[in-house]
């Protein structure tokens, strides 16, 4: 008889314990905190005002996202610090718990940093300036595209494919920041800024009469992650939210209220 009564209790104290078990908390740099890495402005994924270290107001499709990732992990505030995408990848500590900055993931870049599961696919894109357009210089194949004097970010999959697989006949011009190049786009220097397809065709769309076509995309498949330290424990937890937000349709939704622009109907460059 005892030995079922105490049996029986120590039954109970284990449901008891269970039953008051809390979820782990996710295991932020901040405790209640959420750090978000930023490198605006990407028209349609994240814009804001930078002041020092910080991103100030910021919002687009990747703030949606984060703010969605802190939701679903119970966390009520998020900083936003700005991180130049170009040291985004360098080994070892960072800054932040996750980084959005439309990151393709690669092999390579997966030495020295965590990637979450995708939350958006693209491919890359190609913006021709006005000056070209004019002089009937919008290309219809790779083959065109190789001609011209073409322009690309720093430590992108953009200049990687120029680099290393489009092999155009000029040199290309490498920029570190997205809005400068852009800006050489604009000014006619650079007759082409290979770079993902969302990012080229909203900033188009916002400046319509800036530049000349979108010519089309190149097939290229690439999936963008949020950025994390090499072996971050919050993964998991990042990992879980963004697949909720995208078989729940929350991802979908996000992704027609800041681009509402139909990709697959692009020209490829082939």
């Amino acid at each position: 008889m005892k030995v079922l009564l105490f049996a029986a209790a120590a039954i109970a104290l284990a449901c008891a314990s269970v039953a008051g078990a809390r979820p782990a908390a996710p295991p932020t740099m901040h405790s209640g905190v959420l750090t978000v890495g930023l490198d605006p402005p990407a028209v349609g994924f994240q814009v804001g005002t930078l002041r020092g270290q910080k991103v100030i107001n910021p919002h687009g499709y990747e703030i949606d996202v984060a703010k969605g990732i802190a939701a679903k992990l119970g966390i009520s505030k998020v900083n936003y610090v700005h991180v130049p995408f170009a040291v985004l990848f360098r080994p070892g500590a960072k800054p932040f718990d996750l980084a959005f900055e439309e990151s393709t993931i690669t092999v390579a870049r997966q030495r020295a940093v965590s990637f979450s599961t995708p939350y958006f696919n693209a491919n890359q894109g190609v913006l021709v300036s006005k000056k070209a357009a004019s002089a009937g210089k919008v290309p219809k194949s790779l083959a065109d595209l190789r001609q011209l004097q073409i322009c690309a970010q720093a430590v992108t999959t953009g200049l990687d494919y120029v680099q290393h697989r489009l092999h155009p006949t000029k040199r290309p011009l490498i920029y570190q920041t997205t809005a400068a190049a852009f800006t050489a786009v604009q000014n006619g220097s650079c007759e082409a800024f290979v770079m993902d397809v969302p990012i080229v065709a909203s900033q188009k769309k916002t400046k319509p009469n800036a530049y000349g076509p979108v010519a089309g995309q190149i097939i290229t498949n690439e999936k963008y992650g949020a950025v994390m330290s090499k072996g971050s424990k919050l993964k998991p937890f990042v990992d879980r939210a963004i697949k909720s937000l995208t078989a729940s349709g929350t991802i979908a939704k996000w992704q027609k209220k800041w681009f509402n622009i139909n990709f697959s109907k692009l020209h490829v460059l082939k």
